[in-house]
């Protein structure tokens, strides 16, 4: 069985990073290149001119008061931390759909899309400058497609899932109860399928965790067991992502 690469980062911080990109407008390794090149995928650096600069975009003192949590610096993760980049760059201006990569980083540069190209920041950047490096062939994109591994599908995640789920499996002693198999679970679709475009209807999140939860602890333990198998699949976890 062939699988894709899913890259590097977390299942809920990947699928995350093609879902905002997806409602940005943007194309997923663009937007990855871009993040590459503000902070590498780390959302608790601090960098910039005097170090003042923090999280996956650098956000400035003043924008982390009004889009982060003081509480969770040091502590995001990408997921965590993405909204506040997308409401970042639509509060300042970008127009999902209708503008590009160059204007997303216009506006993560010099606060807004409309600003020159050509203008530097205290380090030499420019939008201008930096664009060869987002599209694809560009370093930059390059990080972002090692780091990303292939497009985001209903594929790919199962196969995710059910890597997730063998580790669980693995870990668990034996005879341990099906209690524990059911919180994996959970929290595992609630991070990563509910946030899938195709699943905004609540009534399609009712019914997938309402189906969940009818079944027996024995029978979710066994899901994850075959899933670890990877031959045959379960199909209860492939059913989980057929939208």
């Amino acid at each position: 069985m062939t699988t894709g690469r899913i890259g590097t980062l977390r299942p809920e911080d990947r699928a995350a990073v093609f879902q905002t990109a997806q409602r940005l407008g943007l194309d997923p390794y663009e937007f990855g290149a871009l993040i590459h090149q503000e902070s590498n995928f780390r959302p608790n650096v601090y960098g910039g001119a005097g170090g003042n600069y923090y999280g996956l975009i650098q956000f400035g003192g003043p924008e982390r008061a009004k889009y982060l949590k003081q509480e969770k610096l040091g502590k995001y993760t990408i997921a965590e931390q993405l909204p506040a980049v997308e409401r970042f760059l639509t509060d300042r201006g970008f127009k999902p759909g209708q503008m590009g990569i160059d204007r997303a980083y216009a506006t993560i540069l010099g606060g807004n899309p409309n600003v020159n190209l050509n203008a530097k920041d205290s380090f030499g950047t420019s939008v201008a400058s930096s664009l060869p490096g987002f599209k694809p062939g560009g370093r930059r994109y390059k990080e972002a497609q090692a780091t990303l591994g292939d497009p985001l599908t209903p594929s790919s995640t199962a196969a995710q899932l059910a890597g997730a789920s063998s580790s669980t499996a693995t870990a668990q002693p034996a005879g341990a109860s099906g209690l524990d198999a059911k919180k994996f679970l959970e929290g595992f679709i609630l991070k990563n399928l509910l946030v899938n475009q195709t699943l905004k209807e609540p009534t399609v999140q009712e019914q997938m965790l309402k189906s969940l939860f009818r079944r027996p602890a024995t029978e979710l333990e066994s899901d994850i067991n075959v899933a670890s198998l990877y031959t045959p699949r379960s199909s209860f976890l492939e059913s989980l992502t057929q939208f």
